[in-house]
């Protein structure tokens, strides 16, 4: 029984890390996400953030708590910055947001479509923590919770862009995908309609083009959902993402718009064989 509780505690009602937070004035709040340290500390005239994050960072680590000795040592180094206000409103808003570039998934096995078949692979990526004041409509900061590695994508070292790297385990069902706190999950609707089989082995996720939504019946984030349609080797992919939320998201509130809306065309794939 121990077992079975260990392993579902993670997933449960804990999950939700964000949200609005009162602050009197010179009280200071912690938290540790994963295995980064935050302190927000509210003054006459300013906010000031303290973080600190390890040289090394695991994706598993994805438990979250208060820190309720909020006058803890930061191990070094430890970054602060400081918001200058004519007076500051004794509310603070944490909300989670998706990856400020795509991001390039690379599924621990190859995938293949057949010739004329469709599927839908659930798939997570990387989140990052903001910080929203009264009358703000840009955060005071933005950063990954867990900092991903740098990648380069596209057919060379002149045509391409700059994003970040992930591994995943992609999941045809959705049960097998574990919740995470910091990571949120968008599923990607496959049609071959070409005449033979595909395979691909890395995916250029567009994620700053989608919105974030949570469910808390699934206890998930969500994004909406992508389309591809493979015509053959002669076109590219053709790539839609989904206005609606994803079905099996279940009932969702609104968390965030897209960093970078609009009709982009998006190269999602390097290459199929």
């Amino acid at each position: 029984m121990s077992i079975k509780n260990e392993h579902l505690e993670p997933e449960l009602p804990d999950l939700k890390w964000w949200g609005e937070e009162k602050f009197e004035l010179n009280q200071a709040k912690a938290w540790q996400f994963g295995s980064m340290m935050m302190r927000l500390t509210r003054g006459l005239q300013e906010w000031r953030l303290e973080y600190y994050r390890p040289q090394f960072q695991y994706d598993y680590e994805q438990q979250w708590n208060c820190i309720h000795d909020v006058h803890f040592a930061f191990p070094q180094p430890v970054h602060v910055e400081r918001y200058m206000f004519r007076e500051t409103h004794n509310t603070f808003q944490l909300l989670p947001r998706l990856a400020d570039r795509s991001v390039v998934i690379r599924p621990v096995d190859p995938i293949y479509i057949p010739a004329g078949q469709r599927g839908t692979l659930y798939i997570s990526t990387p989140l990052w923590v903001s910080g929203f004041v009264q009358a703000q409509k840009e955060p005071l900061f933005d950063i990954p919770v867990i900092l991903p590695k740098d990648t380069w994508f596209g057919p060379d070292h002149r045509n391409g862009e700059m994003c970040y790297a992930t591994a995943v385990d992609g999941r045809t069902e959705l049960n097998l995908l574990r919740p995470r706190a910091f990571r949120a999950v968008t599923p990607i609707v496959f049609h071959n309609i070409s005449s033979h089989q595909l395979r691909f082995d890395r995916m250029n996720v567009p994620v700053p083009a989608l919105p974030l939504f949570y469910s808390e019946s699934t206890g998930r984030l969500w994004t909406s959902q992508i389309k591809v349609i493979y015509e053959g080797d002669d076109r590219p992919a053709r790539v839609k993402i989904e206005s609606r939320t994803p079905p099996l998201a279940g009932e969702v509130s609104y968390v965030h718009p897209p960093r970078s809306p609009g009709g982009a065309l998006f190269n999602m794939f390097d290459s199929f064989f």
